[in-house]
């Protein structure tokens, strides 16, 4: 091999070894930000617990008395949403009549379709917390006093 050739050799190299380094740093950013976005509520609880027994070094009747604090702005949070939720509901199906109705008659089906997949994963999420947010109120009891 000549001098150029090995210059386009090793620039290859290089590009491939950049283009290795920049897909495992885009992978690890989007597992950062988008797939840990997507962690549950009792997951950021979990976290929000730890991190604050660790850095603000609670004691195990503080760690308890965190958890019933939350649990009860968690409740305060669902009654304000309970509150507005027919309020939501009406505009979200103002919403679906006015995106059908520029819909043609051939692509209702399809969007109504989505709707639903929609409103099946949404749903299948609020009972997911439901069962979490049970068996963490079962752990709790279960558990002795500090």
């Amino acid at each position: 091999m000549n001098r150029n050739q090995w210059a386009a050799f090793a620039l290859a190299i290089l590009l491939f070894a950049c283009g290795a380094v920049l897909g495992a740093l885009g992978d690890h950013y989007y597992t950062v930000r988008v797939v840990n976005a997507k962690a549950g509520a009792e997951d950021f609880r979990q976290h929000y617990i730890s991190e604050t027994r660790q850095r603000v070094k609670l004691t195990p009747a503080q760690v308890t008395q965190l958890e019933q604090i939350l649990d009860e702005t968690k409740a305060k949070f669902k009654a304000v949403r309970d509150s507005y939720h027919p309020a939501m509901v009406k505009i979200r199906d103002e919403q679906i009549a006015r995106v059908k109705a520029i819909l043609t008659p051939e692509q209702i089906p399809a969007y109504e379709e989505l709707v639903a997949e929609r409103e099946r994963h949404a749903k299948e999420q609020e009972a997911r917390d439901r069962r979490q947010e049970q068996q963490r109120a079962a752990a709790r009891q279960n558990q002795p006093a500090h």
